[in-house]
């Protein structure tokens, strides 16, 4: 067994995945064996590798690229830095705006800024001096911002990454079958030789294998710290900020608590790749006594806040450049919330459409009678599955009732919707940077359940941030409840950009 150890010098590994360009941020995790390949060649030049020892070298990598290494990765949270680089006229001498350069990486603690590779071959003697020379001549891994050096060891600990058809993590490897001359040409190649000069679209001795990366959470940090799922922020603001801007509020909070706690209870991605459930952050505006202004804010993840997510939400004191003419203060007001369960919940902010409803040659494609397919409240009914802790799970049947559209769960009614439009709708702020809203109506929708169900609830664009939230129909008793002659039944893709939904 060979292990082969790589410090990182500053905290930090920055490496762009083999087939995707530097602005899609996705990070070549766990460092792919072609990447090490080439690092180990690049070495061979630097301390200037005899004539004499190139033969032995081409022997030692095609041993290692005949098989597929493990890993032993270290704790890493994932960042991102966008600096935009200004544009200078040389006529008018005039600074514009320019390119926005992106810098994706993974941040590690000092403590923990190791990684081993481990791979199953056999080297003689000689071969591992020539191995531990080449490896003494690597300075950084990956961009050279990332400082790093690479040397054999005897003993490693146990891996944490392994090859897996059935993994998650894409790396890039070399072809098994090359003999050692093909190898070595292919790793000296550059891709300005390859797509330049060749003029070939495919980059010669390259595969790609699957990885899985355990992750074990260190159990001393389980016994120790309790995560918590719930947090409340008091909102004081000069003047009192209206409860309409709640989008405003919550969006620029993500954005300060993202670049000071990167991590995926926050960011809603994993190594640049965004998640596909709601376990990240969701933030949740709550008015005072009068409905008009902002009370508080809360913020639930079902992952948990640990002590680094808890330490940055506890720093955001103030907000800047949430709107103009408002000075905005945080504060810490409760950590932890009792949950409670209740049948019918009522929109507290407006459910925005994602998706237009369905046509067929410009007519309505219904869904049923008098509902058609995608409308406001199919779209509800078909977010409510996605909230992993309501439990509608099964074969999803929609049928028409006297309250609304009913969803049937294993032959039993699990909860009915109904809409209608939003009080005032149009004096909200609804444009968020992420996701993407249809129409410009904005909707009221009251729930229930044949259960009782815990919140939150949310529906819809924007719904991370605040908008289509729900609240439980006992807070809101001074809410006129959304009867069965004013609920909109279908609504037109045409209705939906004009704003004037049309009943059918």
């Amino acid at each position: 067994m060979i292990h082969i150890e790589i410090q990182f010098h500053t905290n930090q590994y920055q490496a762009c995945a083999w087939g995707n360009h530097h602005s899609e941020g996705v990070i070549d995790w766990p460092p792919a064996p072609w990447r090490i390949l080439r690092a180990i060649v690049a070495g061979a030049y630097n301390v200037k590798l005899a004539d004499k020892h190139q033969l032995t070298l081409k022997g030692i990598l095609h041993k290692l690229a005949s098989v597929l290494p493990s890993y032993t990765l270290p704790s890493v949270t994932y960042i991102q830095h966008r600096s935009p680089r200004p544009q200078v006229d040389l006529k008018t001498a005039q600074t514009g705006p320019g390119k926005t350069l992106y810098s994706a990486g993974l941040l590690m603690s000092s403590a923990q800024n190791v990684l081993h590779v481990h791979w199953s071959a056999t080297l003689s003697e000689a071969e591992e001096l020539v191995l531990s020379l080449c490896l003494s001549g690597v300075t950084y891994f990956g961009r050279k911002e990332s400082v790093a050096t690479l040397s054999l060891v005897e003993e490693a600990p146990e891996s944490s990454a392994q090859p897996d058809p059935q993994g998650t993590r894409i790396v890039s490897i070399p072809d098994p079958e090359l003999d050692p001359d093909t190898l070595w040409n292919a790793l000296n190649l550059s891709a300005h030789e390859n797509y330049g000069v060749n003029r070939s679209a495919v980059f010669p001795g390259i595969r790609q294998a699957t990885y899985q990366i355990d992750t074990l959470k260190p159990q001393i940090q389980q016994e120790i710290w309790q995560k918590q799922n719930t947090i409340t922020l008091a909102v004081s603001a000069s003047p009192r900020l209206p409860f309409k801007l709640a989008l405003k509020l919550t969006h620029r909070l993500h954005e300060v608590l993202v670049s000071r706690c990167p991590a995926p209870v926050f960011t809603g991605q994993e190594m640049g790749e965004p998640s596909k459930n709601h376990d990240h952050t969701i933030f949740q505006c709550v008015p005072d006594r009068t409905g008009r202004y902002i009370e508080q804010v809360k913020l639930y993840s079902r992952m948990g806040y640990g002590p680094e997510a808890l330490a940055a939400i506890a720093n955001c004191t103030n907000l800047f450049n949430v709107a103009r003419g408002y000075v905005i203060s945080l504060a810490l007001a409760d950590l932890g919330q009792k949950e409670e369960k209740f049948n019918q919940w009522i929109s507290c902010t407006p459910f925005f459409l994602s998706r237009f409803p369905t046509v067929r040659r410009g007519k309505p494609r219904m869904l049923t009678e008098h509902y058609q397919k995608d409308s406001p409240e199919h779209q509800v009914l078909q977010y409510l599955q996605h909230l992993p802790w309501l439990n509608l799970q099964g074969h999803p049947i929609y049928q028409e009732h006297e309250e609304g559209l009913a969803l049937i769960m294993d032959n039993a009614i699990a909860v009915i919707a109904s809409c209608e439009p939003f009080p005032k709708f149009w004096e909200w702020e609804s444009d968020c940077r992420q996701g993407k809203k249809v129409g410009r109506v904005g909707y009221r929708v009251t729930l229930r359940f044949s259960t009782p169900v815990t919140g939150p609830i949310i529906l819809g664009y924007a719904a991370h941030y605040g908008l289509g939230a729900m609240a439980p129909m006992r807070e809101w008793l001074g809410v006129k409840q959304p009867s069965a002659q004013n609920k909109v039944i279908s609504v037109t893709a045409t209705t939906l950009s004009t704003g004037n939904p049309r009943v059918h």
